[in-house]
């Protein structure tokens, strides 16, 4: 059985497979992304498990960032599939939401989104996620350090290292990118 719809703003399929020798239900989600440079469509799960069997010595480093634009909020989210020193190959979500007009909710929402992504990630098979990128500064004078803490801890508290702003967050960058677009 297959069903259609956001998940907590990604776009997703779940679908239920059933094993008849244990009678268990599995979940699989299938998340749809885009190629950044082609904007060809590609199946995340599937095709990053492609392309770390073809390439060594991949991280995987996951951000998201967000924008309010009139009455809607902007979010992007990218899987930037990092060979060290020779730059990424990104894959990226985009998606509209009514307006989150908290500035504190819609932060901890874009980490949020981008564990929830490792975490699909991982319950599929994928070496785990290098580092989940924050858009939040550790600096108090800016207005994103009021949930500092609190993402650092939900990254960290989910097993995942985490960059934030001074520490150079290339899936973020990317993300904000995506976001102005």
């Amino acid at each position: 059985m297959a069903e259609l719809g956001i998940r907590n703003g990604l776009r997703s399929r779940t679908i239920e497979s059933s094993s008849l020798s244990t009678g268990t239900k599995n979940k699989t989600y299938v998340m749809t992304y885009k190629k950044l440079y082609s904007g060809e469509v590609v199946e995340l799960i599937d095709y990053v498990k492609e392309y770390m069997s073809l390439h060594n010595d991949v991280e995987i480093l996951i951000g998201c960032d967000s924008q309010n634009f009139s009455d809607k909020t902007i979010y992007a989210i990218v899987v930037a599939l990092y060979h060290k020193g020779k730059g990424a190959h990104v894959l990226y979500n985009k998606w509209k939401t009514q307006r989150e007009p908290t500035r504190s909710v819609r932060l901890l929402n874009e980490v949020w989104y981008a564990v929830e992504v490792a975490e699909v990630m991982k319950n599929s098979g994928i070496p785990k996620v290098k580092w989940i990128d924050i858009d939040i500064n550790p600096d108090p004078k800016y207005k994103s350090n009021e949930v500092f803490r609190q993402a650092v801890g939900l990254v960290e508290g989910m097993g995942y290292e985490v960059r934030y702003k001074s520490l150079g967050p290339i899936a973020t960058y990317a993300a904000d990118h995506l976001v102005k677009l």
